[in-house]
């Protein structure tokens, strides 16, 4: 099957339509996914690069040269760029969007059914990151319907410690998700539902990404920290107040020197020493 097929059957125009692949290897496209901006990010583009097109069809690129459907976009012209007006948590990289303009794109309900759950093949050119809607894709799967623990992208995680558990225990059935956490390190977040207190953790590729270090507290229910230990200790039911959430994603082979320094970054960001359950 084709994308181009799915796009036809819902009346969508191929030769107005752009695709696009954001890649999340990309720090930019990944900080900026994180914080939710990636509608934002890909508007923020020449006056040229969508003149005469009626849709976007986004996709997200994780793995190889696969592409996730993040959504369709109808494009409604553009606006002068207003800097001051970007959030705060904007993330602009290297970029400086010098003679930018800011598409005006709606999302719509066409192939909503599917956002997350398409996949495509987008080819061997996935420098080329915007493509004519008429260049073939070929639909490499259409995931389950997502469920209780299905993973739909890392901003999204907020597991509980039960939950979380039933998913380290079951490698099998939840396999997207080992096969998510396992190619990412990452600063992770444990907050205590309890007291409202926090612990800012990290996890590298050394520990097997997110995947391997959230493992061990599905083990030990306490990962070896210091203060969570005590809590779990005096209490062996204590774990079930952890909730597991993830503050920024890395790629896998990323200096574990680098990712320290940003959990360090987040400890200060967030007091977990001073109010929170980090130690040191």
């Amino acid at each position: 099957m084709k994308l181009q097929d799915l796009l036809k059957n819902s009346g969508i125009d191929l030769a107005k339509t752009k695709l696009l692949r954001h890649n999340i290897s990309k720090q930019e496209i990944r900080r900026n996914y994180s914080n939710g901006h990636l509608d934002i990010y890909q508007s923020i583009q020449t006056p040229n690069r969508f003149r005469g097109i009626e849709h976007i069809i986004s996709f997200l690129g994780v793995e190889g040269t696969e592409g996730r459907l993040l959504g369709c976009y109808k494009v409604n012209g553009h606006k002068p760029l207003e800097r001051g007006k970007l959030p705060t948590d904007f993330f602009m990289g290297v970029e400086t969007f010098d003679d930018c303009v800011f598409w005006r794109m709606e999302k719509t309900d066409i192939l909503s059914d599917l956002i997350d759950r398409l996949v495509i093949d987008w080819g061997k050119g996935t420098i080329n990151w915007c493509q004519n809607g008429t260049t073939e894709k070929e639909v490499l799967c259409i995931l389950r319907e997502v469920s209780e623990y299905e993973f739909t992208g890392y901003d999204k995680i907020m597991l509980s410690f039960g939950t979380l558990k039933t998913i380290i225990d079951n490698p099998k059935q939840h396999s997207e998700w080992e096969k998510q956490l396992s190619s990412v390190a990452g600063i992770y977040l444990i907050t205590d539902t309890e007291t409202g207190k926090h612990y800012i953790g990290s996890a590298s590729g050394e520990q097997g990404g997110i995947w391997g270090r959230w493992s061990e507290y599905a083990r030990t229910q306490h990962g070896s920290n210091k203060r969570l230990k005590e809590l779990t200790t005096t209490n062996p039911d204590y774990c079930n107040n952890f909730q597991f959430s993830i503050l920024e994603v890395f790629p896998i082979k990323r200096d574990r020197h680098d990712v320290l320094e940003y959990e360090a970054l987040y400890k200060k960001k967030l007091r977990t020493i001073e109010f929170g359950w980090n130690d040191n």
